[in-house]
């Protein structure tokens, strides 16, 4: 990947069709699964699938946001995943793992870009958290991937620029149905939406996801 140029979100394979919440909710049907679970069986696949041979753990903790308490009254954040972000440079050789750095956030839905606003401004909470990062006060940048159905064309421009202004990372990765349609699902690869934040400190990211391994929900 082109560590500075802006990606689309795409398949990983031209063959492959995008994969509408609606799709998703008759490939769901189809399996016998109530619509109602589909939200964390699109979740599950999508933790599961993105990295290949490296599984992004289901996260249970939940995270303390004053801007979303300040917004809503909802004092915290719970994120699908959440790894560390690893830090590697060769010259002078140095390593450093920030925790809780990274955060997947997986989105069956349609009709959203993904606002800060969105689910009672839970988006605004995640960028609140991870801007407080140690990560950020290292110089480093914190990031989220969001990993959703193609009716979310693209990240919201609000959320971007709130993003930015916090030096994080805003990665996509939509799900595509593979050909033959029959359930079969892949992640494309992890995009990154705003390249400025690393080219400001130097930073070549690389390894957030994408394209994964065949799966279903």
């Amino acid at each position: 990947m082109t560590p500075f140029a802006v990606q689309a979100q795409t398949c990983a394979n031209s063959s492959q069709t995008p994969l509408t919440k609606s799709r998703l909710d008759q490939i769901a049907t189809n399996q016998g699964i109530p619509l109602s679970e589909v939200g964390v069986k699109f979740e599950r696949f999508a933790l599961s699938t993105l990295k290949p041979g490296n599984p992004i753990p289901q996260n249970g903790r939940k995270f303390k946001s004053s801007l979303r308490e300040n917004k809503v009254g909802i004092g915290n954040v719970q994120p699908d995943g959440v790894v560390p972000l690893p830090v590697i440079t060769t010259f002078p050789p140095f390593f450093q793992n920030f925790a809780d750095a990274i955060f997947y956030e997986a989105k069956a839905v349609k009709g959203t870009l993904l606002p800060p606003s969105y689910q009672d401004y839970q988006i605004l909470g995640f960028l609140d958290v991870l801007g407080g990062n140690p990560a950020r006060a290292a110089g480093e940048n914190p990031a989220i991937v969001f990993m959703t159905t193609s009716d979310v064309r693209k990240i919201s421009r609000k959320t971007i620029a709130e993003a930015t202004s916090r030096d994080i990372g805003v990665w996509h990765s939509i799900a595509c149905e593979v050909a033959p349609l029959s359930g079969n699902l892949q992640l494309g690869e992890a995009a990154l939406i705003n390249p400025g934040v690393y080219f400001r400190s130097f930073r070549f990211p690389r390894g957030y996801g994408g394209p994964g391994t065949f799966g279903r929900i």
